[in-house]
């Protein structure tokens, strides 16, 4: 694998949802900077030997027209797709093109506009699609859904079962494409529409976090484990390290680390403060994705750290991007929720002011989520004098292990 080529690319990632509100897929931006030193087949071997089984789908969405070609013309890599324009499906050419990649074993996912493929009674090849709801559709959808849930539609809905979405805007939309219309996946999630149903309340933690934990408590499992459940909620987390350093506790040295609050609050008590916390948890399905994606991104910013770094400087880092949107969740200011807590310099510095050396890795991690503006990725790794090649391989090891939750 030529150094060069993850340093002539710009990679960004949007997560797939499925009907359980689970990471079913991610969709890899590929961006080409320097197209030639880039290679398609070279891209694909670089995933061909280490892209896990359980981790989830990978979706190449490559900007560049000769890259694809090269891509689809390559050894497939087991547990990933291929992202081609539907116009290619309209062309003799194209689909000779295609009915070879199929052939050698690729998955291809078409892209196109719902208009466009709303009358075919097959798609061509057999492929899935990734389909671009427009406003006019989305207002449409939404006219036909029953008013009473579990009631017939009195005429068919213009979503097609089985294939991807984008531009799902709100939560109503979401829930006919997925629980309705039997979407296979939604490409992202309309986090603002979910949110703005808690908007005059703080969230509360997850109670499937919680159940989790607990179950995992009750297993005697190690502590490593039950450390990273408690890592899947920012509210948890920040509930928790209020706890240990509230006046009950009257410890001698403040505690600003989840390892250090579980290791000094022990088991015993950790399971029946959680059980407390149960009465102003939240079972929403619809809040997973939101708190997952945060996940993500937090490991991203984990990752990017060099890789000599040590545990309690990851964990902070962790800690710091999971706690970027904490002022949404809990409907307060930043400010007054960090002093509450025994946080260090360098955490009030990145979520207060945007500076500092944490401030990097939320900036760059906050780069490669934005695939809209993913052309702005070098130029944010050049301000922080991080090489495009570590930013790119950071990504790819944080998506290896998404579906698990390692870090």
């Amino acid at each position: 694998m030529s150094q060069t080529i993850l340093d002539s690319i710009a990679l960004g990632y949007q997560p797939v949802w499925n009907r359980r509100r689970q990471l079913a897929a991610v969709r890899l931006r590929v961006l080409t900077q320097h197209a030639e030193a880039v290679d398609g087949t070279h891209l694909l071997r670089l995933l061909s030997g280490g892209w896990p089984a359980a981790a989830p789908t990978l979706i190449f969405a490559i900007s560049s027209p000769v890259l694809l070609q090269q891509a689809l013309t390559s050894d497939p890599v087991p547990n990933t797709w291929i992202e081609v324009p539907g116009a290619l499906f309209d062309s003799t050419d194209g689909m000779a093109q295609l009915a070879l990649a199929v052939r050698r074993g690729h998955r291809l996912l078409r892209h196109a506009d719902l208009a466009t493929v709303r009358g075919e009674l097959a798609a061509p090849l057999d492929v899935c699609s990734l389909l671009r709801v427009s406003a006019q559709e989305v207002l449409e959808t939404l006219r036909l859904r029953p008013a009473t849930p579990g009631a017939v539609p009195t005429q068919r809905s213009p979503i097609l079962p089985g294939q991807l979405y984008e531009g799902v805007c709100n939560r109503a939309l979401a829930e006919h494409c997925l629980d309705e219309a039997g979407a296979w996946g939604i490409l992202g999630w309309p986090d603002d529409d979910v949110l703005h149903a808690y908007r005059h309340q703080p969230l509360g933690c997850d109670a499937s976090v919680i159940a989790q934990i607990r179950q995992a408590i009750g297993l005697d499992s190690s502590l490593d484990l039950i450390e990273r459940l408690v890592r899947q909620d920012p509210v948890l987390v920040y509930r928790l390290l209020q706890l240990v350093n509230s006046a009950a506790y009257g410890l001698r040295h403040e505690i600003d680390s989840v390892r250090h609050a579980l290791m000094m609050l022990g088991f015993t008590a950790l399971n029946r403060w959680l059980a407390d916390q149960l009465a102003g948890s939240t079972s929403d399905p619809a809040l997973h994705p939101v708190r997952y994606a945060q996940v993500m991104y937090s490991r991203l910013a984990q990752h990017l750290l060099e890789s000599g770094s040590t545990d309690n400087l990851r964990a902070e880092v962790y800690t710091t991007a999971l706690f970027s949107q904490l002022d949404v969740l809990l409907q307060l200011p930043m400010a007054d929720l960090l002093n509450r807590l025994p946080m260090s310099g360098r955490v009030m510095s990145a979520l207060l002011r945007q500076e500092g050396p944490y401030h990097v890795f939320l900036d760059v991690a906050r780069a490669q989520a934005d695939v809209d503006h993913l052309h702005r990725l070098p130029e944010v790794c050049e301000r922080h004098e991080m090489s495009l090649e570590h930013a790119n391989r950071s990504l790819i090891r944080m998506l290896t292990t998404s579906r698990d939750q390692g870090a």
